[in-house]
């Protein structure tokens, strides 16, 4: 992980990602994006701002916090993607069905990101998370094609509460 700013190769003042593995610090990344839409190291297309707290960056040593924020990160930003690909690309198509139900198989399958007592919870807006994906299995059970809506609600149905 590196210790300073890729852009501005200063210590990082407020720290971010937009979705790939690279910190930069809030300001250079967005004058960075006013111009671009990729990372400026490894031009990875722009996910979204992410911010990453300065303890997992100061951290001398990689405890199970610091994995857990960094494995719940990349879960979040994979779960982010697939939405994007949703929106941009399936939406409206008879494949919905069958990709939204890719995607709740995920997300059933890194469930351990709602626990609440969790940093990764807390860091990405954890409420906000279940309150989306409530409305998108509210709205996805009620498509005809979706025969899987009751398994996820009946899955889902601790997580969201």
């Amino acid at each position: 992980m590196n210790k300073a700013c890729p852009i501005c190769l200063d210590t990082f003042k407020n720290p971010y990602s937009i979705g790939c593995s690279h910190i930069f610090c809030k300001g250079c990344i967005i004058k960075w994006l006013d111009n671009n839409n990729t990372c400026p190291v490894c031009r990875q297309n722009f996910i979204g701002n992410f911010p990453i707290p300065m303890t997992l960056i100061t951290s001398k040593y990689k405890t199970r916090k610091i994995t857990e924020y960094w494995r719940g990160f990349k879960t979040y930003v994979k779960i982010h993607q697939m939405m994007d690909v949703y929106y941009n690309e399936i939406h409206g198509t008879e494949n919905s069905c069958i990709y939204m139900n890719d995607i709740f198989k995920y997300i059933y399958e890194n469930r351990w990101i709602f626990n609440s007592n969790r940093i990764v919870y807390n860091g990405f807006g954890g409420d906000r998370f279940k309150k989306v994906l409530k409305d998108k299995l509210k709205e996805f059970s009620k498509h005809p094609n979706f025969k899987e809506s009751k398994i996820w609600q009946y899955k889902f149905r601790d997580i969201l509460k």
